[in-house]
């Protein structure tokens, strides 16, 4: 869907082959400020942006003030464009505006729009509601531009074409580590790359060495090496990790919440995965970025269940003792990892 309707739509857009009433379906944002730039710099000019260019938000404004403007006649150019942002009347998702009395003037123009407009509709939704009549018409008369966040073998090729493209080579090495400390996400990951770019533009080759410097670790992915030396009980690591992360003014009980839910993350993984759920059945049952959803089965390989649920347990009354305010706060983790790596050789240590 991507090759087919992004990038091919992308294409004649840039050719001038543009279509009266576009749908733009999906979250992916990289991809919907490329389509916004794209159609900024070819529909209209650079001088006729005050005169022939609207913006609307649908959660604010009436569909007859939209109408009114798409079927107006361009000022010294040749179209006008407008964008529907925040189309929330397609989705099923709960709208500020009910039952809007210009709605089925909208369903008439979608039938016979106006040749000297471009309406872009933005629907950054999961969903659209298909039982809708607007739905169905938008599906008959618009051209829907596919712009859902890609799959991570679609997320790769994307921004590996990308720095081929400018004229750089990256280590297998280097990329896999791109990928991780962005989570394959495209708008995260492309964000990047100017970065990079600047760093290797004496000899054109990004490192590894280099994605580590300059690409940041997010907070979820240091608790994420935090767990994982959790785990393995190496408490010397664990502790020096979250030391790090108290220099940085992270609050314990936001650390403690997060590594509650990794964990919880991992155990829900693990029994989805034995009851025979693929992987990409579970990203969406638990509505979790199936990059996640890789990684947590990566690492449920690792560990068995008793081993989780122990650690997610004690995280559970880690969280109880932070919140009540039993003993110094920094400490609990503290106290909650040397607990675990001595389970099952050494007494509770809470009391």
């Amino acid at each position: 869907m991507f090759e087919v309707s992004f990038s091919t739509e992308l294409a004649k857009i840039k050719k001038k082959e543009f279509a009266p009433v576009y749908l733009v379906f999906g979250t992916e944002a990289y991809l919907i400020d490329t389509l916004r730039k794209t159609l900024m710099e070819n529909v209209i000019g650079p001088d006729e942006i005050d005169l022939n260019f609207s913006s609307f938000d649908m959660e604010e404004v009436s569909l007859g003030t939209v109408l009114a403007d798409a079927e107006s006649i361009p000022f010294f150019g040749e179209r006008r464009l407008i964008f529907m942002n925040r189309s929330v009347f397609l989705s099923t998702e709960k709208s500020k505006q009910k039952n809007d009395p210009d709605l089925a003037d909208f369903e008439h123009y979608l039938q016979q729009p106006s040749e000297s407009t471009v309406l872009v509709i933005y629907a950054p939704y999961e969903k659209l509601d298909q039982r809708k009549k607007i739905n169905k018409l938008l599906k008959k008369s618009a051209v829907l531009i596919d712009v859902q966040p890609l799959k991570e073998r679609d997320v790769q090729k994307y921004i590996r074409d990308t720095i081929n493209n400018e004229g750089y080579n990256i280590s297998p090495e280097a990329f896999e580590k791109l990928i991780q400390l962005t989570d394959a996400n495209l708008s995260t990951a492309i964000g990047e790359l100017p970065k990079l770019f600047l760093y290797a533009q004496e000899n054109r080759k990004i490192t590894v060495a280099a994605v580590e410097a300059l690409v940041p670790k997010s907070l979820e992915q240091n608790i994420f090496a935090l767990n994982e030396s959790v785990l393995k009980k190496d408490t010397a690591h664990a502790l020096s990790l979250y030391q790090d992360l108290l220099l940085q003014k992270e609050d314990p009980i936001k650390i403690n919440a997060i590594m509650a839910g990794q964990f919880r993350l991992l155990i829900q993984v693990q029994m989805l995965l034995k009851k025979g759920f693929q992987q990409s059945e579970i990203g969406k049952m638990l509505k979790v970025h199936p990059y996640r959803i890789k990684l947590a089965a990566q690492q449920i390989r690792k560990f068995d269940s008793k081993t989780l649920l122990s650690a997610y347990e004690g995280l559970i009354e880690t969280e109880y003792h932070l919140k009540t305010g039993q003993g110094d706060r920094k400490m609990q983790f503290e106290l909650f990892v040397l607990s675990f790596a001595n389970k099952g050789n050494s007494k509770k240590i809470f009391s």
